[in-house]
């Protein structure tokens, strides 16, 4: 499981039309700025086998890596995003969706508020979802998002919550890019 994967699925809140099923939601076209607060536990650690085996230097620079990864220390990210008919109406993209077996089910789903369950396979890792988005105003949406990991015995849970706001109609050459 990556994370860049559910930071993706978490900006695309704005892009809320995910499956034939699900109304769409009641926004502005344009762009938009979507920012993601998350948070993550349980991230495996390094063996001591594996750590012995490092160089001193190396083993500082794994342990700096790793520092704030799983231990419930949030991260945010902020990125812009061009939203179409076509894009509000199309169906939930992930990054890496075709290397994924899916199976979304829509909760409920208005003009107004989203939840949406998701349980997904890969490479023999179970992630179950639940995504919730609410429209603030036409120009405004705020959600959440659960997502537990677990696999090769081996668990991850990632909490997320985001806010989008409607910056322009014109997108101008931002199709997805990171801030």
């Amino acid at each position: 499981m990556r994370i860049p994967i559910l930071l993706g699925l978490a900006c695309l809140p704005p892009l809320a039309g995910w499956a034939a099923d699900v109304a769409p939601m009641d926004v502005k076209l344009g762009l938009w700025e979507t920012t993601v607060t998350s948070q993550m536990s349980g991230m495996p650690s390094i063996p001591a086998e594996a750590l012995a085996k490092l160089t001193p230097e190396q083993r500082a620079k794994m342990e700096a890596g790793m520092q704030g990864r799983g231990g419930g220390s949030s991260r945010t990210t902020t990125a812009k995003h061009c939203v179409t008919k076509e894009t509000l109406n199309g169906p939930l993209a992930f990054v890496n969706d075709k290397d994924q077996n899916c199976k979304r089910t829509v909760v409920s789903s208005t003009g107004a508020k989203q939840d949406i369950h998701m349980e997904c396979t890969s490479g023999g890792i179970q992630t179950s979802s639940d995504l919730h988005v609410e429209k603030v105003d036409r120009e405004a949406i705020k959600g959440s998002m659960v997502t537990s990991t677990g696999g090769s015995g081996r668990g991850i849970s990632v909490k997320m919550e985001f806010y989008s706001k409607w910056l322009a109609e014109d997108c101008g050459d931002v199709g997805s890019k990171k801030n």
